[in-house]
């Protein structure tokens, strides 16, 4: 619906949605096309480089006899996820249940939510989306899982309870294996839920840079994932689920025995933060950007900026140019000093980039470009951007 307000033209959410097709409809024209005449800022990914981590990390799991449960915060796009599903993931995670709404929506049915809800709105949503779908959900109270069984049994349908872990990140999560025994027991009691599982994210130790450090920290967050596993079966209570991990550490999760899944999200991209641990997956993703001013010889002007690529970690770094560094990112501009001695781009010339952070690059576009041998594959929407 469209409004008109103090003689302007205010868009509703139906206009907004029709809107974003249209401009993806637009886009799908460019199927086929050279990369490099593609509109800047684009979102690029190596249609190789994204299929090799892909392969790679199913195999690299496999071997170990550990399941994916791929990460859709990283890409959120139901494309991807159906890739992820056909290469022999077990399912996906949700950082949100408006992700997991729009994975469902893209047709995947295997999904676990990997942080808390609260509230009834959102527990009648999540009770409603699990009647179409597989949905677990991570809980660390029993009011949530009240809330979770009152919902299930209106809409008639059954919710997963993974019971969360605090394993030294001090976030959510259950905090000693004894309350843990108590969510999983209040899970298996209440009508309109299924206790499948615990989880607990390693976050804490995911970036440590030295390797003994972050296995040590690693290993140690695994074991007290594991004691609560333990003391919830001790009462007698199957646990199905043990999931773990991120990307940077999946390769010591897998090799623990009782964890039964690894949630890695970031392997098929890849950034400069994920670069630095020494992980057998290289960069696929890239924002795209167009020089447009060379105003003296050390300074270059491209229309890459903080709302097409994240600047959390660090600045991006330009593929192909030794003597080009982004030193500033505006709204829409990042600036870069130029090495006068060296190659650099003229104005009207493209530059890839790659973000310190695949993730919230990734939330900034609509769509993500396919390219293989430097032509557009594919177009694919970033259908659960911008949503909660």
């Amino acid at each position: 619906m469209t409004v008109v307000k103090n003689g302007m033209v205010c868009e509703g959410r139906e206009n907004r949605t029709a809107n974003r097709s249209l401009k993806l409809m637009e886009k799908i024209t460019l199927i086929g096309s050279s990369r490099d005449s593609l509109p800047t800022p684009a979102l690029i990914l190596d249609a190789d480089i994204f299929e090799s981590n892909i392969k790679k990390m199913q195999s690299l799991l496999a071997a170990k006899g550990v399941s994916l449960r791929a990460h859709a915060k990283t890409h959120k796009s139901p494309a991807i996820g159906q890739i992820q599903m056909k290469a022999g993931a077990v399912g996906l995670c949700c950082a949100t249940l408006a992700e997991a709404e729009a994975m469902v929506q893209g047709g995947l049915d295997k999904i676990l939510i990997t942080s808390q809800i609260a509230g009834d709105d959102k527990a009648r949503r999540l009770a409603s989306l699990a009647a179409y779908a597989d949905i677990s959900i991570a809980v660390d109270c029993r009011d949530n899982i009240a809330e979770l069984s009152q919902a299930a049994l209106a809409c008639g349908s059954s919710v997963g309870i993974i019971v969360e872990v605090d394993v030294g990140m001090g976030r959510c999560g259950v905090r000693s294996p004894a309350d843990a025994v108590l969510l999983a027991q209040e899970a298996v009691e209440c009508e309109g839920l299924s206790f499948r599982g615990l989880m607990g994210y390693e976050g804490h130790a995911v970036f440590l840079g030295d390797r003994d450090v972050r296995q040590n920290t690693g290993l140690a967050a695994n074991r007290m994932l594991l004691e609560s596993a333990e003391a919830v079966r001790s009462k007698g209570i199957p646990v199905e689920i043990v999931s773990a991990a991120g990307t940077g550490t999946y390769d010591i999760a897998s090799e623990v025995e009782g964890i039964t899944e690894i949630q890695a999200g970031s392997y098929i991209f890849m950034d400069l933060a994920y670069e630095k641990l020494g992980l057998p997956f290289e960069i696929a993703l890239t924002v795209l950007s167009t020089v447009i001013s060379r105003p003296d010889q050390k300074t270059a002007v491209l229309d890459c900026g903080m709302k097409s690529i994240s600047v959390e970690r660090e600045m991006p770094r330009p593929l192909g140019y030794e003597g080009m560094e982004i030193f500033k990112l505006a709204e829409e501009h990042a600036l870069a000093r130029i090495n006068p001695s060296m190659n650099s781009p003229l104005r009207g010339e493209k530059v890839s980039l790659i973000p310190s952070h695949c993730c919230t690059t990734v939330n900034l576009h609509d769509s993500i470009y396919l390219v293989r041998d430097r032509r557009v594959e594919a177009v694919w929407p970033i259908s659960a951007r911008g949503i909660h």
